[in-house]
């Protein structure tokens, strides 16, 4: 996959592993989590590695809140 970051650039990523999925213990709402390897950097972020961790809920009607904790790896 992709991020972009505006003008500043962005990051190509792959899956690491496995995410998961499953109930949250809430009716209605299931958790899940997966973590991105960055594989390539654009623009101000050339050269990066690091990972990126997507923590994210999905309601019963298919509504999505996704958190993204990132530590990149910029060269010196």
């Amino acid at each position: 996959g992709r991020i972009r970051y505006g003008k500043a650039g962005g990051v190509t990523f792959k899956t690491a592993g496995h995410g998961v999925l499953g109930a949250s213990g809430v009716d209605g709402l299931q958790r899940g989590a997966v973590i991105w390897e960055v594989i390539e950097g654009r623009g101000q972020f050339a050269q990066a590695t690091g990972l990126t961790t997507s923590n994210f809920t999905v309601g019963s009607k298919g509504e999505v809140v996704d958190n993204h904790y990132v530590r990149l790896f910029l060269p010196a």
